[in-house]
């Protein structure tokens, strides 16, 4: 036994007991379990009870059923290797950003070999506002290469 120095206590005795407690209230409650179980098979079955028994029987049986065929479905697009597959790729436009603001950038190449990218938001010039005067977002955005890769 291991006595603790804070609260002192004998911690393998707390666990003993604690084990011991698990296994008495568990005892307990099958004798409990099968008490309730004495009295349910002493009443008589009524036509109601067949009746619900039937329902839940009906019940039980579609939901094995259908896990049953929904477990199958699964194996059969494993099978096909359908989940391994990538969606295609859907390409995305480079020219304006979500906010509708212009992009100014080099190659995407360029870019997807770089380290690192600097973007800033520029402002338009007078042409490029009066061409579009009611964005609210107005710039455009600037991509640049800051640093090559060696």
């Amino acid at each position: 036994m291991v006595r603790c120095n804070l609260c002192g206590t004998f911690e393998g005795v707390v666990s003993a007991m604690r084990h011991v407690f698990h296994v008495v209230i568990s005892i307990l409650m099958w004798f409990l379990f099968g008490y309730y179980w004495y009295l349910v098979s002493k009443r008589g079955i009524g036509e109601d009870s067949i009746q619900a028994l039937m329902v839940l029987s009906v019940v039980v049986v579609v939901g094995i059923l259908g896990t049953l065929l929904w477990v199958a479905h699964n194996k059969k697009l494993a099978r096909r290797n359908r989940r391994n597959t990538p969606a295609p790729a859907v390409p995305e436009p480079f020219d304006m950003d979500y906010l509708k603001r212009p992009i100014v950038a080099p190659d995407i190449k360029i870019l997807q070999a770089a380290s690192i990218i600097d973007i800033e938001l520029a402002p338009l010039s007078e042409a490029e506002k009066k061409a579009d005067p009611h964005n609210e977002y107005a710039g455009k955005k600037v991509y640049s290469v800051a640093k090559e890769v060696s």
